[in-house]
């Protein structure tokens, strides 16, 4: 318990200062580019529900609600403050965000398409929650993290871990989810040189990354946003997982 209130207590604090840095940042804007290009794959039809687990401060599971806007989307997380910022923010129809510590949402309700972006690598027992994702999730699960070697800075941002190729993806096909498509992208734009570059200026804790975001921000983040689309790959050769699973019973082909 104490554990899970000091961990409440730095992401609190830190969802203050990232808000921005999640709507304008070029990682996260790369990051929901890849995100939906893997949506491109699923049957639309056969998403009425969707639960975003670990959603901050709400930007994803928004852009979400809208691309799958005939289902109920909802999105919970650990950090009340998150939440907040995420209510006022987002506002629609088919989307609620729920403060949730002990992800109940989680356990006690079942959804056709259960994601999580860029959580895992925060969690101690990650095999604990990607089991329970596993129990909840009706038809598709998606997955983003990172992989390959850590840099200080994402120490500093709360990574407990970074995986292995396949390591995660082996754990859910003994979960009875197989891969419809995985990327690993990124090379050689984000990973070596956006993530050495982070490494160098401790970003999320400098003031240009953190706390609102001014034009130069948004300028600055547009130029390397465009790096990260056209000098990164998008699959086979990087260390950003993106990754579409199926559950067994409903799957036909598998890449």
């Amino acid at each position: 318990m104490n554990s899970i209130n000091s961990d409440i207590s730095l992401y609190d604090k830190n969802w203050l200062f990232w808000s921005d840095m999640k709507v304008f940042g070029p990682a996260s804007r790369w990051l929901r580019y890849l995100i939906f290009e893997q949506l491109k794959l699923i049957d639309k039809n056969e998403c009425k529900s969707l639960l975003d687990v670990g959603c901050g401060e709400g930007t994803n599971t928004f852009y979400l609600a809208k691309f799958l806007n005939h289902a109920a989307i909802r999105g919970i997380d650990f950090s009340n403050i998150a939440i907040n910022i995420a209510k006022n923010r987002y506002k629609l129809s088919n989307l609620e965000f729920i403060h949730d510590i002990y992800s109940i949402y989680l356990d006690n309700n079942k959804y056709d398409i259960v994601v999580c972006f860029e959580v895992i690598e925060h969690v101690e027992d990650w095999k604990n929650i990607i089991t329970r994702i596993s129990n909840s999730a009706n038809k598709y699960i998606m997955l983003s993290f990172p992989t390959g070697r850590m840099r200080s800075y994402e120490k500093n941002v709360g990574h407990i871990r970074n995986f292995k190729r396949g390591e995660v993806e082996n754990f859910l096909k003994n979960k009875n989810f197989m891969p419809i498509n995985i990327y690993y992208g990124g090379f050689p734009f984000f990973s070596p040189i956006y993530r050495e570059l982070c490494s160098f200026t401790n970003a999320g804790s400098n003031s240009f990354t953190k706390g609102d975001y001014g034009i130069l921000q948004k300028i600055v983040s547009n130029i390397l946003l465009f790096c990260f689309k056209y000098l990164s790959t998008k699959h086979k050769m990087g260390d950003q997982l993106v990754g579409l699973f199926k559950k067994n019973d409903s799957i036909k082909n598998c890449i």
